[in-house]
């Protein structure tokens, strides 16, 4: 294993260089950027694979980047697990979705950006190298929400057929695998904690950009946006009322910072793992010592083990002299690949 993660990191820096022109190869990866996969209300959107060299059907995991539903870039996993799935048998598609700004909501269509990336890979399966059976998404933070998002959804019939005319509009959106990390999934204790730890008093919350005013004044979406509503309605304590997801059928992997003060643990990542697992769901959880937000597609895969030796620095950045934060996760996060996907 330790020789496989050297080897990756390898890649890492050769693609790194390669792929600014937009299309690189090397011996076992390849990178195509700024693929278009829908365009929505006259948006082109797009992503960058990350694939493997050789033929063949392969699993796939698409990434959705953080950046609180108003910031980041798909460019983020370019140097972490893009690369690395890629040089190891996965394709990666780290995508762009569209990013709220005032007066300009992005609720549901963020979301519906993220099922049509899915319905793209799926749909093109093909011509992608990709085994249509084999897709798992993965997200941090804001990508994270989204992950879980279309892991309690699916095929729900209430978010389907909302772009008709995308290539790829009848392909399913099952997932075989849901990874999200810091996310956030009670949009009502995210908003109420943003709002008190807000720099100036006028300072909008993410969540009310995202989606156009605060609980009061959009209680519905807020609802309806938040994973965890969907993982408790199907308790197995709720007997013949519980509602089923298709998320309790689906297996988990929940990675977050224990001591984050973005998306704090203990009203977002914890009791979310709590919420699946009383649904009778498959969850892997992995949190991470010392560590707070920002870490996942950015910290590097170092090949160095046990708890994370890093301080954070302006930007979210983490510098670390002993193990990073993927590090610490790293086995626990590749066995649940193999076993899952």
């Amino acid at each position: 294993m330790k020789r496989a993660l050297i080897t990756g990191l390898f890649f890492l820096a050769a693609v790194g260089i390669a792929c600014r022109q937009g299309y690189a190869q090397t011996d076992n990866v390849q990178v195509k950027k700024d693929v278009t996969y829908a365009t929505h209300d006259g948006v082109a959107l797009a992503g960058d694979l990350y694939m493997p060299a050789g033929g063949g059907q392969h699993p796939a995991i698409m990434f959705m980047h953080g950046g609180g539903f108003r910031g980041g870039s798909k460019a983020a996993y370019g140097t972490t697990w893009g690369p690395y799935l890629a040089a190891h048998g996965y394709v990666a598609f780290s995508i762009d979705y569209r990013l709220s700004k005032p007066n300009e909501p992005t609720w549901p269509q963020a979301f519906l950006d993220c099922k049509a990336a899915l319905q793209y890979l799926r749909g093109n399966a093909a011509a992608l190298g990709i085994d249509p059976e084999r897709i798992a998404v993965s997200g941090d933070s804001a990508g994270g929400a989204l992950a879980a998002w279309l892991g309690v959804t699916q095929d729900l019939p209430a978010f389907a057929n909302k772009y008709p005319n995308d290539m790829y509009a009848s392909a399913s959106t099952k997932v075989k695998a849901v990874i999200p990390v810091y996310g956030v999934y009670d949009m009502m204790a995210w908003e109420k904690y943003t709002a008190v730890t807000a720099t100036t008093p006028t300072a909008v919350p993410a969540l009310d950009l995202l989606f156009g005013g605060a609980p009061n004044q959009r209680p519905g979406a807020y609802f309806e946006a938040s994973a965890i509503n969907y993982v408790r309605q199907a308790a197995t304590s709720l007997g013949k009322v519980a509602i089923p997801n298709a998320a309790t059928t689906t297996p988990w992997f929940v990675a977050w910072g224990m001591v984050d003060n973005v998306v704090p643990p203990d009203a977002q990542s914890m009791p979310f793992v709590e919420a699946l697992k009383n649904a009778g769901a498959n969850v892997v959880a992995a949190p991470v010592p010392g560590v707070g937000h920002f870490w996942f597609p950015i910290s590097a895969l170092s090949g160095k083990t046990g708890e994370p030796k890093c301080e954070e620095a302006t930007g979210g950045k983490y510098t670390c002299s002993g193990p990073t934060p993927n590090d610490y996760i790293f086995t626990q996060f590749t066995e649940f690949l193999k076993k899952n996907l």
